[in-house]
């Protein structure tokens, strides 16, 4: 995951974002399992241990508000790490223990995992048997949306769109230094909501094609979670790690 370097953020951050209501640091392991196609129970402990810091570092940078439970996960992976990777005095009691400490996170992620699947089909049914009697039938062509984005599949979209600029560093630079307004997330907060006004939907990788600096990327990624915090805007995908859709709340 690229890094962005501090003095980028200062302009649009500012504005501190609370996570209440995004997922926790299981959601962010599990996110990663998935992205990187690993069975839970072969897990690789140093790439998971790696990228999640990565996540942890970006969501620093971006100013997020950040529960302690995530600071918590950090310091048992890098435990778990550091007893594959360090000599001990007596390996095999190391070893055992090692097993032990890894079948325990294995364990608490294979529950989670069962609890969270059993929560979206509920939240399925519960949609399906409203929709029976609000929805009216599909126009042919039209995009089903079947989950809603995790706050780390926008983490990874947003990534994925900086990265895709790299190209421009030195033009954006320059350009954020001679800017004399500067870019907040409540500008940007009302830019997204203008742009749903006129669609329906609104794909999030589209939306970072208005801006060119980094500073304005940043300031509308952390407007979209305010606005998803909010509850006025809901972010969907037709299926884990595919394309992200903005859509206004419906009341």
């Amino acid at each position: 995951m690229q890094q962005l370097n501090q003095t980028e953020t200062t302009a649009s951050t500012s504005y501190a974002i609370k996570l209440d209501i995004f997922e926790g640091p299981l959601d962010l392991l599990l996110h990663l399992i998935q992205q990187n196609e690993m069975d839970i129970t072969e897990v690789s402990i140093s790439a998971i241990t790696d990228q999640y810091l990565e996540y942890i570092n970006l969501m620093e940078m971006l100013d997020l508000d950040l529960a302690s439970e995530f600071v918590v996960m950090a310091a048992t992976l890098l435990q778990l790490k550091s007893q594959s990777i360090l000599p001990t005095v007596h390996p095999k009691a190391s070893e055992n223990q090692q097993y032990k400490d890894r079948q325990e996170l294995v364990k608490h992620l294979l529950e989670y995992k069962q609890f969270k699947e059993a929560g979206q089909i509920l939240d399925q049914y519960a949609d399906q048997k409203c929709l029976t009697y609000s929805r009216p039938e599909a126009v042919s062509g039209q995009r089903e949306y079947e989950i809603s984005a995790t706050l780390f599949d926008l983490m990874s979209a947003f990534e994925s769109v900086t990265v895709r600029s790299n190209n421009q560093d030195y033009e954006d630079d320059y350009y954020e230094e001679i800017q004399e307004d500067p870019i907040t997330v409540e500008m940007q907060m009302k830019f997204v909501q203008r742009m749903l006004i006129d669609n329906d939907t609104l794909r999030f990788t589209e939306l970072f094609s208005e801006f060119s600096s980094k500073t304005e990327k940043i300031a509308t990624f952390l407007a979209i979670l305010e606005l998803v915090r909010l509850k006025e805007i809901t972010t969907v995908q037709s299926e884990h790690l595919a394309e992200i859709y903005l859509q206004r709340q419906v009341a």
